[in-house]
């Protein structure tokens, strides 16, 4: 077995989430590429897109259309290609489209849970969306090598990626690139394969591949590789109980020879001094779960007793408790946020608040990927937590923001320039944002 580091668990500045982690795995002859995300910290040395006619001054930013930092798909081409691809989250699969358009892939099999595809298609899509605002003003740029690749301010987005060593001026940039386009998004979930939670998949008549819930988020998983030598289990951004995701699966961590993880976060529950766990990944051999001397309930029951859901629901709850203290005192409030399970929380507290205070406030979504992905978390009841799972039965509604659609106090708009909500003319009101 072979296992080289691509990409460490927000190396390019932002969290586990919205960076994570990638890693190239070469096991009984097979190579195989876990996660190819795309680092989106490299977007803001770039300059926004003007409203008007005049720009303004942009300072240290970089005027022209965005160039995108994915290692891991250039990593995986050098190695002249992988197998197979295995996505845990939807972030994990943006930077696909940059592999899946090569020849040299065309035989890839990739593997992904069936809401994972989902919600990373909608946000490909949305990314070449915004993307092309980029290209509609500054033009399409035909050049082989940008000039700003050349000058000083390439050093402002080299700065943001801090996995990068830029002492000499053989700097790598290859992996470096422009987006990819909405037909090479089609061509990549040709050739994906969605599977479920549980459901075995064995590839190449050699490994037994299986997902299992990581609690993060819907649809990230956590993946189990059985060989004819060696069981693995890669567990990338994990919570072991969640407030609307299915409940990590603890059955994924047994009887294995190899656990790879990284930015675990629920580790701090058992081990609170060891604060650089999450800071790089790890290797950790099955020694200590099949010692005699370990009591594997003892342990489950204290990692199903975490404060992941109180702490998260705590700081949502601030946040709720800011944005009625601002709508108070006549203010608006925008709210930008990447992850989907953060929007349905805030959402939720947010319409208990306002009922309870009879407010009649305006929300406003803005992204073209709302009112599909705000749909899509309705019908997928089986990648819920058992909680949620519950208020089906009972005839409840799933989440929060079923009621403020049935109020009329939601509204979702592809853009901030849609007609419909220029006509709305609100100034009181909350604006989660979508961001890919």
């Amino acid at each position: 077995m072979k296992l080289t580091c691509l990409a460490a668990p927000g190396s390019g500045g932002g969290g586990g989430y919205h960076a994570p982690a990638s890693h190239l795995l070469e096991l009984e002859g097979l190579r195989l590429l876990l996660d190819c995300p795309i680092d989106l910290s490299a977007l803001s040395a770039f300059a926004p897109v003007p409203l008007g006619a005049d720009s303004g001054d942009a300072g240290d930013l970089i005027r022209a259309v965005p160039y995108y930092w994915s290692p891991a798909a250039v990593a995986a081409t050098r190695a002249g290609g992988v197998d197979a691809v295995l996505v845990s989250s939807a972030m994990g699969m943006l930077g696909l489209p940059f592999l899946t358009r090569l020849s040299s892939f065309a035989n890839t099999k990739v593997y992904v849970t069936e809401v994972a595809a989902r919600i990373g298609k909608l946000m490909m899509v949305e990314l070449v969306e915004m993307h092309s605002a980029f290209a509609s003003y500054y033009g399409p740029d035909m050049a082989e090598t940008p000039k700003w690749m050349d000058g000083e301010k390439l050093g402002k987005l080299l700065s943001l990626l801090q996995n990068i060593v830029i002492e000499d001026e053989g700097s790598d940039l290859s992996p470096l690139m422009p987006l990819y386009s909405a037909a090479n998004i089609e061509e990549c979930m040709q050739k994906t394969e969605p599977i479920k939670y549980g459901q075995e998949v064995c590839f190449n008549g050699m490994l037994m591949l299986k997902a299992s819930s990581s609690g993060l988020e819907l649809g990230n998983c956590a993946w189990s590789l059985k060989g004819p030598r060696a069981s693995i289990t890669y567990l990338p951004s994990t919570v072991f109980v969640s407030a609307h995701a299915l409940d990590c699966d603890l059955n994924s961590l047994k009887e294995n020879d190899v656990i790879l993880f990284s930015d675990f976060s629920s580790l701090y529950v058992i081990d609170e001094d060891n604060e650089n766990l999450s800071e790089h990944a790890m290797l950790c051999d099955d020694s200590m779960s099949r010692d005699d001397d370990f009591d594997e309930d003892e342990n489950v029951q204290i990692l199903c007793k975490n404060d992941d859901i109180a702490e998260e629901i705590e700081r949502i709850s601030f946040i709720c408790s800011c944005i009625i203290d601002a709508i108070k005192s006549g203010g608006s409030v925008l709210v930008p946020i990447g992850r989907l399970g953060v929007i349905l929380l805030i959402l939720e507290l947010l319409s208990e608040t306002l009922h309870s205070s009879d407010m009649k406030v305006p929300i406003y979504m803005i992204s073209g990927a709302a009112e599909k992905m705000i749909a899509f978390t309705n019908a997928v009841p089986e990648w819920l937590c058992k909680p949620r799972q519950e208020k089906l039965f009972s005839g409840e509604a799933l989440f929060g923001h079923v009621e403020l659609l049935k109020e009329g106090k939601l509204f979702m708009f592809p853009h901030l320039y849609s007609k419909g909500l220029l006509m709305e003319g609100a100034l009181h009101c909350i604006l989660p944002r979508l961001e890919p």
